[in-house]
């Protein structure tokens, strides 16, 4: 009786571990996150079923560069969307990751789905952490994978991101997807003085890493100047006599998305420069230096960004304004 009993434990145990087995193989093959995505039991069933009822959206799947890099793999749409057994039964798309836009846990559950492949792209290493991505900003918010002609980003900077940008799918093209959402910004390109985005010799994403950045999604690695020194070397010196504002920060002085003063100010001369600077004395003495003073200061400080004349004065030849 003894030993009936003990066979019987055996063999239960011997089932559940091979149930346990196997249940570890369907697992293997999905992240920790897509588990939570997935419908409870499904398996895989492979392409053919998806184009039951999907056609028209699968054949355009395949001249895309995911279906070409998943030709000769048979579950290239449950690579993404998981294991479909229980959607093709109930046609529930519940029962399937949908990639919907949701809350920022649900999206950030989406986005681990999108990692495997790209988690080596260095411009998404700050994803989780991004402005974007706080803000409930999910992967198809931007891009539509099962298109077959993406948008393509253009850029007159020959700078080998844009080439991978290039093949992003893209829902819109740049700036317009941008100012879905940054209409604030959109508004500010049209002001009088602004970076010619509007023009078209622009995007958004030649300063900005739409995924994530240090600063402000900015494409730099260390400080906000070091961007803008990219187009602007000859504002950076070194100069013997240096601008503070200038070291410190481009944007305590200027606004780059727009503004209506000269030079993308953020105020009008002199009031900018005198939210720092006093008067000069002669402005109390001399007509000249009055009607000069109220229009421009850098009528007399032409070198406003550094100088190696004292003051950014004038340089070698010209004539300073003295008492």
């Amino acid at each position: 009786m003894k030993g009936k009993v003990f066979r019987i434990i055996m063999m239960g145990a011997a089932v559940f571990l091979l149930s346990c087995a196997g249940d570890q193989v369907t697992k293997s093959t999905v992240s920790t996150q897509e588990r939570l995505l997935i419908a409870q039991g499904a398996t895989y069933v492979g392409n053919e079923t998806c184009k039951e009822c999907h056609e028209e959206v699968f054949q355009g799947f395949t001249a895309t560069p995911h279906g070409k890099l998943f030709a000769d793999h048979t579950g290239s749409c449950e690579s993404c969307h998981g294991p479909g057994s229980v959607h093709a039964s109930s046609e529930d798309p519940k029962d399937i990751i949908t990639f919907h836009k949701g809350s920022m846990e649900r999206n950030q559950l989406y986005a681990s789905i999108c990692f495997k492949c790209h988690k080596k792209t260095k411009e998404l290493m700050d994803w989780r952490g991004s402005s974007h991505a706080q803000a409930s900003v999910a992967c198809t918010s931007c891009h539509k994978v099962h298109a077959h002609e993406c948008v393509k980003v253009t850029s007159t900077l020959a700078q080998p991101y844009y080439e991978t940008v290039a093949k992003s799918f893209l829902k819109r093209q740049e700036p317009a997807l941008c100012y879905q959402c940054h209409r604030d910004i959109q508004a500010r390109t049209s002001f009088p003085s602004h970076h010619p985005i509007r023009e078209g010799k622009m995007t958004c994403s030649d300063c900005h890493n739409p995924h994530g950045g240090i600063v402000e999604m900015l494409k730099t690695k260390e400080r906000l100047n070091t961007l803008c020194y990219k187009c602007h070397g000859d504002k950076q010196g070194p100069f013997a006599f240096e601008h503070a504002p200038v070291v410190e920060d481009c944007t305590i002085c200027h606004e780059p998305h727009g503004t209506t003063a000269h030079n993308l100010l953020k105020r009008v001369e002199p009031f900018l420069c005198l939210q720092c600077h006093h008067s000069h004395f002669q402005i109390f003495e001399h007509k000249g230096v009055q009607y000069t003073a109220a229009v421009r200061c850098t009528q007399c400080h032409v070198a406003i960004h550094g100088s190696n004349h004292p003051s950014q004065g004038a340089p070698a030849g010209g004539r300073a304004l003295t008492r």
